[in-house]
């Protein structure tokens, strides 16, 4: 299961309303050819298809159209990351698809920090699929749920390798990141948690509408559109010692 904010397009009527001109590049033939065939039948029909982006040679002329670039990362997931940020300077609008095999947690921090817009299994259907590339042109950031369990487990491991500091010394080690105060810091751990606003509430003794204010100043702070995209930020911005300041 995938993980997005809550924004249900119609159909992909809605992504063919905007003239779309996208590409695919997968080395497996056999699949690149079933993915062509799929997505002929959508708003995603490929322009070009090819093994690599080498093979495929210049992204084609853009005019008005928005590029998708639905690729594989499997196989050099730095590369791949690294061609995205350089198709993102040169085409602010284009979006951004990378498919891969299995999830880890440092290559989905580093596909977020590539601008990559979705992040998903091969193995999803082709219904996931295409109802992720209607909510990619609708601005939306599709990263996997299963990424709270993989920060977990980052954060019980960092707990286990070090001695928590008191919070007085966490004050000193570990200035807030991005302007945020103590407090939004601590709750943006929380969000890595996969904590409720209620949970959040219950811990620090203070209201669910705080909650919220807090939550959304952490969300403009660190540009992130959701709590997920949150979690992931903090997982490559924060450092691993934790401590729960209550001021």
């Amino acid at each position: 299961m995938e993980l997005a904010r809550s924004v249900e397009p119609s159909s992909a009527e809605h992504a063919a309303a905007r003239s779309i001109k996208a590409l695919l590049i997968e080395p497996n033939a056999l699949l690149r050819e079933g993915l062509r065939r799929i997505l002929s039948e959508t708003a995603y029909s490929p322009a070009a298809a090819a093994a690599s982006l080498d093979e495929m040679g210049s992204v084609p002329s853009l005019d008005s159209s928005t590029i998708v670039l639905i690729i594989d990362a499997s196989r050099d997931h730095d590369e791949t990351c690294r061609q995205a940020r350089m198709l993102k300077e040169s085409n602010p609008s284009a979006k951004v698809v990378m498919l891969i095999e299995e999830y880890d947690l440092k290559q989905v921090v580093a596909a977020f920090q590539a601008g990559a817009d979705a992040y998903l299994k091969k193995s999803v259907s082709h219904e996931v699929l295409v109802k992720s590339l209607d909510l990619v042109m609708l601005g939306e950031a599709i990263f996997p749920s299963a990424i709270l369990d993989l920060l977990r487990e980052r954060e019980a491991q960092a707990d286990h390798a070090n001695e928590a500091p008191a919070p007085e010394e966490l004050h000193e080690m570990s200035p807030p990141a991005k302007g945020l105060s103590v407090r939004e810091t601590v709750i943006l751990r929380c969000l890595m948690d996969g904590d409720s606003n209620k949970i959040i509430a219950r811990k620090f003794d203070i209201t669910e509408a705080t909650v919220k204010v807090h939550v959304k100043a952490i969300l403009r702070k660190i540009q992130a559109k959701n709590r997920t995209q949150a979690a992931i930020w903090a997982a490559s911005h924060l450092p691993s010692n934790r401590g729960a300041p209550t001021s």
